[in-house]
């Protein structure tokens, strides 16, 4: 079923819960009225005003959840249409264009001054694509959330040996996982970083398989594998290790370079890295706008109990589009932005997302319909 359609039940089902509410008030107020004329007769008129009142905004509601779903299928489908089209376009002259980004990157790669354009390129995208997206963030303030996509490319490093860090299934599971909340609390569809990749709005969240992910043939330094974060991590954006990221970027995730370029529909890159900041219990960081990249620890399995932080890459994500700050994780504790991870997330509770921080996400440079 569209998520627009799942979306219209739940509200329909808060229309009939905010009737049933208002009619018990109603009641409770004609319970409590006065039994003498004429106060009687004027408590009774508020009475029947107030079940006017409650009748009326039920179906007001049940309404706007019809038109706000109307207008979300109708554009569901004309974005699969489009993207029907600019999918195939794009898988056949895409290898063009990202060629010709392939080469502007190679500059994008110097010490200092790939740097300096790396950031100035990722900033003025980053304002320029959420100011164009301000029109569908208010329909998203008013309900209307069709199917957005987000493209990402995953890569596993290999350590100083050349050995990987990881399985691919590692990999695959923490992508599920974000494919299935982004999907299910924003209506955005991971998609992979590659050609011919068709889909809708009207089907349920992509399945991750191993050939959404790479992984590298030759050994990293360990400046890369135990990447820095925070301020270190922009530090390092300057030198080298910017350098050798963007490498990896470019190189690992060759098809659809030019949207990296002009920042819309820009993918965003997952490094599978040994450790981060050096702390055994950072499991990820973003960079946020200044990157499009985020890292990721493996997490060796423990042996009791099996919980591993499984909504990490899920959390990057949204840093990456928008959410820039953490939620404290006490006042929030099922919100995909909490911070710190509780530790019992096994079951994947810590997932939710607020309305507003679904709009700022589906806002990003990122998350595109096209």
């Amino acid at each position: 079923m569209p998520k627009c359609m799942e979306w219209a039940e739940q509200r329909v089902d808060e229309c009939n819960e905010w009737e049933d509410e208002g009619y018990d008030r109603c009641d409770e107020w004609d319970d409590r009225c006065c039994d003498w004329w004429p106060c009687s007769w004027g408590c009774k008129l508020i009475t029947w005003v107030c079940v006017g009142f409650v009748w009326v905004s039920k179906w007001v509601c049940v309404g706007w959840t019809v038109l706000t779903t109307v207008v979300c299928v109708a554009w569901d489908i004309v974005t699969a249409i489009v993207n029907a089209i600019v999918v195939s376009l794009e898988s056949i002259f895409g290898w063009l264009l990202s060629a010709l980004a392939y080469l502007l990157e190679l500059v994008l790669r110097i010490p200092l001054l790939g740097a300096l354009i790396r950031w100035v390129l990722n900033i003025v995208t980053t304002v320029f694509w959420t100011a164009e997206s301000l029109g569908d963030a208010l329909l998203g303030f008013l309900g209307i959330r069709p199917e957005k996509r987000l493209r990402v490319c995953t890569v596993i490093l290999n350590d100083e040996t050349g050995a990987a860090l990881c399985d691919p299934s590692y990999a695959v599971d923490l992508l599920q996982v974000a494919a299935d909340v982004l999907k299910r609390e924003a209506n955005v569809r991971l998609l992979p970083l590659a050609p011919w990749k068709y889909a809708s709005g009207f089907g349920d969240a992509e399945t991750v398989t191993d050939d959404w992910v790479t992984t590298e043939v030759s050994p990293s330094d360990a400046d890369t594998l135990d990447a820095p974060c925070g301020a270190a991590g922009l530090g390092s954006e300057w030198g080298m290790t910017g350098s050798k990221f963007q490498a990896k970027v470019s190189n690992n995730c060759f098809f659809g370079a030019w949207r990296r370029l002009v920042g819309y529909g820009a993918p965003v890159t997952c490094f599978i890295v040994r450790s981060i900041g050096g702390d055994p219990n950072t499991h990820g960081c973003s960079l946020l706008w200044l990157v499009d990249y985020v890292t990721v620890i493996f997490q060796p399995r423990p042996v009791a109990p099996a919980i591993i932080n499984r909504r990490v890459l899920a959390h990057e994500y949204g840093h990456a589009c928008n959410l820039l700050g953490h939620l404290d994780a006490n006042g929030h504790p099922k919100n995909l932005m909490g911070s710190p991870w509780d530790g019992t997330a096994a079951d994947l509770t810590q997932t939710h997302l607020y309305d507003w921080q679904v709009v700022l996400l589906r806002a990003s440079r990122h998350v595109t319909y096209f």
